[in-house]
């Protein structure tokens, strides 16, 4: 078992504007009002101990059944290497024995590629306020307390998508 884990996580943002040029080209720059890129980079420290196999979507290829802990009564585990098909509201915590305990990292892509397979994260439970378009992500530390396991939900948009995430705590 590992005795530290910690997830290492950036982001580059380059804000940029558009111009068409007479001859019907148009040309990016980097916008002049912000005249800069974005980004920061962040660690976070995770428990050596998680609450449970479905913590992460990740599995790797050659991973066996008999591999796996006892956790039986886990949910939505993959074991085929393929994400979570997410066709309507989906608790990303699967264990009510850990319901309350504070988020310290959480990552969330979502795999779909057509437009119509956007994905709400609610971060309160109920409240859907971020959109995450297809093949996008987001990462972000919790703060200690508020932000629970039992509060970070995912919901289709409009057509049924595939995610994969990390929710540590």
């Amino acid at each position: 078992m590992a005795t530290a884990r910690r997830a290492i996580f950036s982001s580059y943002v380059i804000p940029k504007e558009s111009a068409v040029l007479e001859e019907g080209v148009t040309k990016w720059s980097i916008d002049k009002a912000i005249d800069k890129t974005l980004g920061g980079k962040g660690i976070a420290t995770l428990t050596a101990s998680q609450w449970g196999e479905s913590w992460s979507s990740f599995q790797h290829p050659e991973q066996y059944w008999e591999d796996y802990g006892s956790n039986w009564d886990d949910a939505g585990e993959t074991y085929n290497n393929v994400g979570i098909s997410i066709t309507g509201a989906y608790s990303l915590n699967t264990d009510s024995d850990v319901n309350s305990t504070a988020v310290v990292f959480l990552y969330l892509k979502n795999l779909g590629r057509s437009s119509t397979q956007g994905l709400k994260l609610s971060l309160d439970g109920s409240n859907y306020k971020i959109y995450i378009p297809p093949q996008g992500s987001i990462h972000l530390r919790g703060d200690g307390s508020t932000l629970q396991l039992q509060h970070v939900k995912v919901n289709k948009v409009t057509d049924n998508t595939t995610i994969e995430y990390i929710l540590a705590k």
